[in-house]
């Protein structure tokens, strides 16, 4: 955003349908999306870059049964509780069709409004959870993150703006920035 000839940074947080509105609108000019490969961002109006692929992780409890694993097979959890964010935010439908896959309906006992609120849940014990890795980067302490086999969906993290635009040098700035990030957290991933 200009604003007298100054340029302010302005950071708006929404789905991925507000976002895309909010560009349409040009409300923002850079929008961070994710998708799945059952609902792909695929807009010929939208310049998409992939920044990354984010791995989904199981959060347990450390006294729980799985704790000190280095991955679990999916169908180890036929029996657990689950806990999963409201609202209908996009991690409930990849626990349901990574359950679905393996053969079973996920128990979901609680649900959070947040990640951290989720692994505050999973820490006391009241179930496990799915989560994606950027969102551990504050892991609570008294739970572990697990892989999973086979891996959930894995979701891309993707940086869009309207093609119709000619970025701005601070649009390009950030989309380098974002690059950079992003390279950077893939080399934590292989550690």
């Amino acid at each position: 955003m200009v604003a007298d000839g100054v340029v302010q940074l302005v950071v708006a947080r929404n789905l991925v349908g507000g976002l895309l509105a909010m560009l349409e609108s040009r409300e923002i000019q850079l929008a961070l999306l994710w998708d799945y490969h059952w609902r792909r961002v695929d807009d010929p109006c939208l310049t998409v870059t992939h920044l990354i692929d984010d791995p989904t992780v199981l959060i347990v409890a450390r006294d729980h049964r799985l704790a000190g694993r280095e991955s679990v097979d999916i169908t180890e959890l036929t029996d657990e509780n689950w806990i999963t964010r409201a609202d209908e935010h996009p991690v409930a439908d990849v626990l349901a069709r990574t359950c679905q896959a393996a053969g079973f309906r996920p128990t979901v006992s609680f649900h959070a409004h947040d990640y951290q609120e989720a692994q505050a849940m999973v820490s006391i014990g009241l179930g496990i959870a799915l989560a994606p890795r950027p969102a551990l980067t504050n892991l609570l302490s008294g739970i572990e993150a697990v892989s999973l086999r086979p891996s959930a969906p894995t979701r891309r993290i993707l940086l869009a703006r309207l093609t119709e635009r000619r970025p701005t040098p601070a649009e390009s700035a950030a989309e380098e920035l974002f690059r950079e990030v992003s390279r950077d957290i893939e080399k934590g991933y292989e550690r």
